[in-house]
């Protein structure tokens, strides 16, 4: 896993870490229950994919119950997960884009696109 730049040491140490917490939100706005735990030293791909789509679902069922819906333009993936090699403090209270470290970038298209069509609602994705 590619290492990313620390806000503290300023180095390329930050890491994910093997587990934790990934948070959701769409069009900038989430649920409480927008997010899911995440082993990656016990879960397979498959398993955390599984738990993706199950928030996914969640939300695009509560939210196709809107009368008023605005199409859903933008969705994040993040985490305060991450953990410096240089073990600094405080590393990990910035939150960073979990796309391709925890759930594949494709994978998070074809699920929304999916549920989006099984919920009816209007998908405009321009960022993950």
């Amino acid at each position: 896993m590619k290492a990313m730049y620390c806000p503290k040491c300023f180095n390329d140490t930050l890491k994910l870490a093997a587990s934790g917490v990934v948070k959701m939100s769409f069009n900038s706005k989430a649920k409480s229950t927008s997010q899911f735990f995440y082993d990656l030293r016990r879960e397979t791909q498959e398993e955390i994919n599984k738990k993706f789509r199950s928030v996914i679902e969640e939300y695009f069922a509560w939210y196709s119950e809107f009368q008023n819906k605005d199409p859903i333009t933008e969705v994040k993936l993040y985490s305060a997960d991450f953990v410096c090699s240089n073990r600094c403090s405080n590393a990990g209270t910035a939150q960073h884009s979990v796309v391709d470290l925890i759930i594949p970038k494709k994978h998070a298209l074809l699920t929304l696109i999916e549920c989006a069509e099984k919920f009816q609602i209007e998908l405009k994705l321009t960022s993950l």
